[in-house]
């Protein structure tokens, strides 16, 4: 048996090489007097006109000619339409000729349905997972409780993440799983810090912002002093020793590549009033009104 194969491989072949040996020699036009910058016309017909479909090429000793056009009736005639350039001055140029015999055709089916899909929340999105038979396959992909049919438009939500399984059937069934990723915009959940964020006099203070967003958001911060601490992962901001300079609005931002999202707490001291103390205010005022009341006896 293995003998018969080797048998029929040699024939094919010799018959391949016999048939690229009876082929006509191929003729090659070309211009004279080129000038640089214009395009030239090559052309390399070859009277052939047998079942087999014959390729041409016309080429120098290292590469073939850009800008050219096969056709095929009556007789093969490939046309090259270069742009002349001082490359070509003494170049050598031929046409080859090459039998092409071709297998019968094959059709390919293909089932689509990709293993792993990424949405965005907000974004409207379908599910494309296509099978074929007869009848056409009805597709649906099911989580939990939830199924969409296959081309179904809908708006993607993060409670959409997930593992789908994903169906095709007529008279017989087939299966294929997705794992479904959502990804979404940040969106800052708290700022912890003390209670109320009421903080007394060179107390240790830290505040941390916790956010939630895919992929994992990136941190900043606005303070109203640079005399802060803010630590590697960007969600803490370290103060040592609360001074009034240190009262004020702290502002956590989040961002992704989705967008970012912020929230203020507003850190005070007890007694200080835009970080002066209230009991220093109203000493003031008790000096200013005796003050006051001194310069009336005087006058009075």
């Amino acid at each position: 048996m293995m003998e018969l194969v080797w048998l029929i491989a040699l024939f094919r072949i010799f018959s391949a090489t016999q048939a690229q040996a009876s082929l006509p020699e191929p003729i090659l036009e070309v211009e004279n007097n080129l000038e640089e910058g214009e395009e030239a016309n090559f052309q390399c017909t070859m009277k052939y006109a047998g079942p087999e479909e014959v390729s041409l090429e016309i080429r120098n000793k290292t590469t073939k000619l850009d800008s050219c056009v096969q056709t095929n009736t009556p007789f093969p005639k490939v046309t090259c339409r270069p742009e002349i350039t001082m490359d070509f001055q003494k170049m050598e140029i031929f046409c080859v000729a090459r039998l092409e015999v071709r297998s019968k055709t094959k059709t390919l089916h293909v089932r689509y349905c990709p293993k792993e899909v990424t949405w965005v929340e907000g974004e409207t999105k379908s599910f494309h997972c296509k099978a074929e038979g007869y009848p056409t396959p009805n597709v649906t992909c099911s989580k939990d409780s939830k199924t969409y049919k296959e081309g179904e438009i809908f708006t993607v939500s993060r409670s959409m993440a997930g593992l789908y399984s994903c169906r095709a059937t007529n008279f017989d069934t087939s299966t294929e799983k997705v794992t479904v990723k959502v990804q979404f915009r940040p969106s800052v959940l708290n700022i912890k810090g003390p209670p109320n964020f009421l903080v007394s006099e060179d107390e240790n203070v830290i505040l941390t912002c916790e956010a939630e967003g895919d992929p994992a958001p990136t941190y900043s911060w606005n303070t109203p002093t640079a005399d802060v601490e803010i630590l590697d992962d960007s969600r803490t901001v370290n103060i040592r020793g609360m001074k009034p300079a240190h009262v004020g609005r702290y502002t956590c931002n989040a961002q992704n590549k989705h967008g970012n999202d912020t929230k203020t707490e507003q850190l005070t001291m007890p007694g200080y009033n835009r970080g002066q103390k209230s009991e220093q205010y109203w000493c003031i005022v008790i000096l200013m009104v005796i003050f006051s009341c001194l310069i009336s006896s005087i006058y009075s």
